[in-house]
């Protein structure tokens, strides 16, 4: 009985489409790494608001989700996290399921930050009432200025506990601290277990293709 060349290929290749869209699907999430390096205090005022850092060689500007301001040259290798992450339970801060609204909060919140390298004295004083309430929601005790209580108020009136900020945020775990920060996304790791299924389906399209070559031979 002569053997069905199409019909196998096509069939090796459906069943490894499927079997790599299963695996990806139910594969944990990677996370990447990067590295940070902590580069000066850059717009930010007592160190809230926006401050200059180096991620993989390339220069940004983020927020502080701690009150504390790192010293500048400190180094780290950042785990980055994006939207999807953080919904799944990743995030310095995120110990609890209600957790994640903090950062939902956090997300809605950057989107009225401004990165830029020069600002307005209007638009730091802005920055800082933003960071000190992002400090605030991320469990920080203490009185707010009265235009950071208002920022802080709002975010946590309930409307933006599940914002969507993926396209808008990531966040840096970087040892005691975390940032947040726009930065192109990380391509996610396709899982080594699809590399090796599809080198196994390879070797089987080549065993069919032998197969049939040896069939149309002895005709």
């Amino acid at each position: 009985m002569g053997i069905n060349t199409k019909f196998n290929a096509k069939g090796l290749i459906k069943l490894f489409a499927g079997a790599s869209l299963a695996l990806l699907i139910t594969s944990p999430s990677f996370a990447g790494t990067v590295a940070i390096t902590y580069e000066d205090a850059g717009t930010s005022t007592g160190g809230a608001g926006v401050h200059n850092l180096t991620i993989d060689g390339v220069s940004t500007y983020a927020m502080n989700a701690k009150s504390k301001t790192p010293k500048s040259g400190d180094t780290w290798t950042a785990t980055v996290n994006t939207y999807n992450d953080v919904q799944n339970g990743a995030g310095k801060f995120n110990k609890k399921t209600k957790d994640i609204k903090k950062y939902n909060q956090v997300g809605w919140l950057f989107n009225y930050g401004n990165l830029a390298d020069t600002i307005s004295t209007n638009a730091q004083s802005w920055n800082t009432a933003i960071n000190q309430a992002v400090w605030k929601i991320m469990g920080k005790k203490g009185k707010l200025s009265s235009t950071a209580q208002y920022v802080y108020e709002y975010a946590t009136s309930g409307r933006y506990d599940d914002y969507n900020w993926s396209n808008s945020m990531t966040v840096y775990t970087a040892g005691k601290f975390e940032f947040f920060a726009t930065n192109p996304p990380i391509a996610t790791p396709i899982p080594s277990a699809i590399f090796l299924f599809g080198s196994v389906i390879l070797g089987l399209f080549g065993i069919v293709r032998r197969k049939s070559d040896l069939q149309i031979g002895t005709r």
